[in-house]
């Protein structure tokens, strides 16, 4: 059994993953961390995701007397910044799923990776992590005579643009073909001469309605394209891949993983 607390347990990604991991048998959700600021705090978390109460409240920090085998942590930046300071101090595995980090939270990352094991991923889809390798398996065997777009679509309410997984996947296609992220990815495409560039990879987003989530790899040359594409349908993808990875990370070194490990992609 391993046990689990859950930071940002009152938002989406949270609400399922107190769900899901606590129907799974070999799971045990603990604890529950919200922003101080939530109308939530104090409610049972079974409560809460509608699975009926199961004794474990809605906090605005780690109880004390709670230690858990892992935290999984899908808030937000700030919040991630202080539960990766709980994590370490009290030597507790984390996993993190939160988006819209700046290089400043990666190094943070790198430096609890030091004391604590740490698993991040821009995404947790079995699915999205085979999609990262074919892409770049494509964009070496194709050649810089093909195009290479990457557009993402996600729902209203997504903060950040492009989503991480977009800007991961556009990170494989660069090492698997020695270009420079900084240099040679594209953030945007407007005004009156927008000529493609040697090299170039554009990344788009899309922002409509409720849609969980689709990402699309486009290599083209005159004459023909291949699409890769991952379409999801549900969050629950996400949620049992942060789940599994959770269980992975109990008992691991200290140190920095991400999913191919956790998934034996890495070769």
């Amino acid at each position: 059994m391993t046990n689990i607390a859950i930071s940002g347990a009152a938002g989406r990604m949270g609400q399922r993953l107190v769900a899901l991991g606590h129907e799974d048998p070999d799971l045990s959700v603990v604890a529950g961390i919200d922003a101080p600021a939530s109308p939530s705090l104090g409610k049972d978390l079974g409560v809460l995701v509608h699975t009926g109460a199961i004794g474990i409240p809605l906090t605005d920090h780690l109880p004390e007397s709670c230690a858990p085998d892992a935290i999984i942590d899908f808030s937000v930046p700030a919040a991630m910044r202080n539960i990766i300071e709980v994590a370490r101090t009290r030597r507790i595995p984390l996993v993190i799923g939160t988006t819209g980090l700046v290089p400043e939270d990666q190094t943070l990352i790198d430096n609890a990776a030091k004391e604590i094991p740490v698993l991040y991923a821009s995404n947790f889809s079995l699915v999205v992590n085979v999609l990262n390798l074919l892409s770049a398996k494509a964009a070496q065997l194709l050649g810089p005579d093909y195009d290479i777009e990457i557009v993402e679509a996600h729902h209203r309410f997504k903060k950040d643009a492009p989503s991480g997984t977009a800007l991961t996947l556009a990170q494989h296609i660069c090492d698997a073909t020695d270009r420079d992220f900084e240099q040679d990815v594209v953030l945007q495409r407007h005004g009156d001469d927008c000529q493609r560039q040697p090299n170039e990879i554009t990344v788009q987003a899309i922002r409509i309605g409720d849609h969980p989530g689709e990402h699309t790899a486009y290599f083209a040359t005159l004459g023909e394209r291949l699409e890769l594409k991952h379409v999801s349908t549900s969050r629950d993808s996400y949620v049992l891949g942060a789940l599994r990875a959770a269980k992975w990370l109990r008992d691991k070194p200290a140190g920095r993983y991400d999913m191919r490990s956790v998934l034996g992609l890495d070769d």
